[in-house]
């Protein structure tokens, strides 16, 4: 009897979050299998599995930006001009680029026409090699092309998208099943500078483990995009959110609209908040960066004294999850808080900019 191949799934993330989304599919998908991370220099992290459950529960994961069905892996892959033979020798007899294209199709109907599938490639490249990317790229295309399952076309349009991303050693061919409403989400009507993307969002609150009866805080809530995260990572008692601008608070009232009750929205200074000592138990901040928002000279007092204000509103024991781009200020506050512990460190990039990733736990 032949084996049956277990689908094998790539999600995408941004960079150095692909740690957090892992530990989102192992902890709320059965049946899966993860077969390890990867990182694509500055642009995106990546999550390898297999997974026997329906496709459409992967579309559910809040954590990361892309979905795609891995075609087929070249392991030993050299750095000469002998690769792009070996790439399109592998991707011309993939058994597997079937099952991608049934699950595609599955997500959405239709996807890549009739007649002839159209189809597009798009090739990366990490580290040296004697080829191109492009020379990839056009390995991946004729080998499509040349395949006798299907009447494939190249084309640019509502086609069938073939991701190749070259390692050192290493290439994965995968077909992408998400689009771009998987990373950038419906609710986010309004926007601000600096305002959070909500995946990054979701990873923030995924790292507080959120909790039924949680009273959860984001003091400093900009455009929303952490609150209504929090929201759709299950039942809570209470969000509650503020910020200095007024105009952020317009643009989160405006992304919130009716839905997510119950909710609290208040101007205040997130250095005084009004609310009762130990009443929150949870909390996630993005932080000023000190670039678009404020500077690092006044990030100097204010990481110390919102850190003070949030060991005052929060539960013994309760996980304080902090991201900023200026490491060197949040280090020194978190190094001289006696309140909190640091409980893991993550370090991320965000549009392409470098910022830390960390996970207090109130003492």
């Amino acid at each position: 009897m032949k084996r049956r191949t277990r689908p094998f799934y790539l999600a995408q993330t941004q960079p150095g979050f692909e740690a957090i989304a892992a530990d989102e599919i192992r902890s709320r998908l059965e049946d899966v299998t993860l077969r390890g991370t990867r990182t694509v220099a500055d642009k995106n992290g990546m999550v390898l599995f297999h997974y026997d459950g329906e496709p459409e529960d992967l579309m559910e994961l809040r954590t990361i930006e892309d979905l795609f069905y891995v075609v087929c892996t070249i392991d030993q892959l050299p750095p000469s001009y002998a690769a792009l033979r070996l790439i399109e020798e592998q991707a011309h007899s993939a058994v597997g680029l079937e099952a991608a294209l049934r699950t595609a199709r599955r997500l959405r109907p239709g996807r890549g026409g009739e007649g002839k599938l159209r189809y597009r490639v798009v090739a990366r490249q990490v580290g040296r090699s004697a080829y191109r990317r492009v020379d990839a790229q056009r390995a991946v295309e004729r080998a499509i092309a040349a395949r006798s399952d299907h009447r494939w076309r190249l084309a640019e349009e509502s086609a069938l998208e073939l991701w190749l991303t070259l390692f050192p050693g290493e290439a994965l061919l995968a077909m992408r099943l998400s689009d771009e409403q998987m990373r950038h989400r419906s609710y986010k009507v309004e926007h601000l500078p600096a305002s959070l993307r909500p995946t990054a969002a979701a990873a923030l609150v995924w790292l507080t483990q959120p909790n039924d009866d949680d009273l959860f805080l984001d003091p400093m809530c900009g455009a929303g995009t952490i609150l209504i995260e929090r929201a759709h990572a299950g039942r809570y008692r209470m969000l509650v959110g503020g910020d200095s601008d007024l105009h952020a608070l317009e643009v989160a009232r405006a992304n919130i609209g009716s839905r997510y009750k119950p909710i609290e929205l208040h101007e205040w200074d997130a250095r005084q908040l009004p609310l009762d000592a130990a009443s929150v138990t949870s909390a996630a901040i993005n932080l000023p960066f000190g670039r678009q928002i404020g500077t690092t000279d006044e990030n100097r007092s204010l990481y110390p004294a919102l850190l003070r204000e949030c060991a005052r509103v929060m539960q013994r024991h309760a996980r304080l999850v902090l991201l900023s781009g200026d490491e060197r200020n949040l280090t020194a506050a978190v190094r001289q808080s006696r309140h909190f512990q640091q409980r893991s460190t993550y370090n991320v990039q965000l549009l392409g900019r470098p910022a830390r990733l960390l996970v207090l736990e109130h003492q």
